[in-house]
Formats: C-alpha cells, structure tokens, sequence
C-alpha cells in the first residue's frame, strides 16, 4: 500500500501559523495533534480553511492544557481581540476583529484513534495520520 507523505499546506492562514509557532517555540506542540480540515489539507489540498482543529495529546494534566490556551491567547493577542469559549470537552481560542470572528483554534478530547499521529514534517507539531482525519 503507497503511504500518502504530509505536505505543507499551500495556503496557511497568518493567524493558524502564528499559533502554530507559537506552540513550537514554548515547546508545547507535542500537547497536541493537528486533526480536521487543517490535518487533512496536508494530505489533499482540497479546500481552505481558516481555523486549526486539534486533538488533546492522551492523559494531558489540566495545567498543561492551560499552558497551550494561555500560550495560543497570546500568539493571537496582537491579530484582534481574543476569548475563550468551552462546551464539553471542547475548547475554543476565538480571534475576533471589528467584532466578528475571523478564526478559531479548536481542541478536543479524542475518544479514539486508529493509529499514532505523526510529524507535519515542515513543523514540528504532530499530525493525525490520514486514517484517522478521513475516519472522523
């Protein structure tokens, strides 16, 4: 079976790759792996998206949950203004601007996964294997 190789998504927002970074620099991109339209746009790049959807890395502490929120409020700060919206087990960094949202960064608990994430390959952050993004 041919393995399709992660690609760096052609049309990255500013605001999704100065989070990204952001995690990379304070050495927390591994508390997280890059999952839904974002994941899957570097394996096809089939559409754009704006927002960055992402799983919770397994048994993560609380405290290094609020390391990533405070780390990603910050790399939005200087974009507009930003807050903080939960549900279940959801979290959302939103970026707004002349009071509409222009991007979000999503992370979730995930209850399952068919095999372990691997590296983005032009960061250092982990990425949901193709499997699993074309399974959820």
């Amino acid at each position: 079976m041919n393995h399709i190789q992660p690609q760096q998504p052609s049309n990255l927002s500013a605001y999704a790759r100065a989070c990204l970074n952001a995690l990379v620099e304070s050495g927390l991109s591994d508390r997280i792996s890059i999952g839904g339209a974002l994941g899957l746009f570097h394996y096809l790049d089939y559409r754009l998206t704006q927002d960055v959807d992402a799983w919770w890395s397994e048994r993560l502490p609380q405290k290094e949950k609020q390391e990533v929120i405070d780390t990603l409020r910050r790399a939005l700060a200087d974009f507009g203004a930003v807050s903080l919206r939960t549900w279940g087990d959801v979290v959302s960094i939103e970026l707004t601007q002349d009071n509409k949202k222009v991007f979000s960064f999503q992370i979730a608990a995930r209850s399952a996964r068919l095999e372990h994430p691997i590296s983005a390959g032009w960061i250092d952050i982990p990425l949901d294997s193709l499997a699993d993004l074309a399974a959820s």
